[in-house]
């Protein structure tokens, strides 16, 4: 908790955030970018897990990214299943349990 949380916003998101730093009695400072001008960078400075929780739901929900932090390395979820390949695996499943008895018992 000692490292601040950096945030780069557009002017039109500056109020959502500091009516939430308000709310949650978080400690933040402001600094403008050189480049573009448009952009603001936030420090937001956490003190305990609880509220570091809640300021994550916060930026997740509202599509803040996190400065220094890459949104694709953080995305490394499997693709899910779609219902057609659930269904080939479970098939193939059955067939090969179904063929493994039939070469276990014989013929005779």
């Amino acid at each position: 908790m000692n490292e601040p949380i950096k945030v780069i916003l557009k002017q039109k998101s500056i109020p959502v955030l500091v009516d939430f730093c308000l709310e949650e009695k978080i400690e933040f400072s402001v600094k403008p970018q050189a480049f573009p001008d448009t952009d603001w960078e936030f420090s937001l400075f956490v003190s305990d897990i609880k509220t570091g929780v809640m300021t994550g739901m916060f930026l997740r929900e509202n599509r803040i990214d996190i400065a220094g932090v890459d949104s694709q390395k953080l995305k490394k979820s499997q693709p899910k299943k779609g219902r057609e390949e659930e269904e080939k695996t479970s098939t193939t499943q059955v067939i090969e349990s179904k063929g493994e008895e039939a070469e276990d018992k014989g013929l005779f």
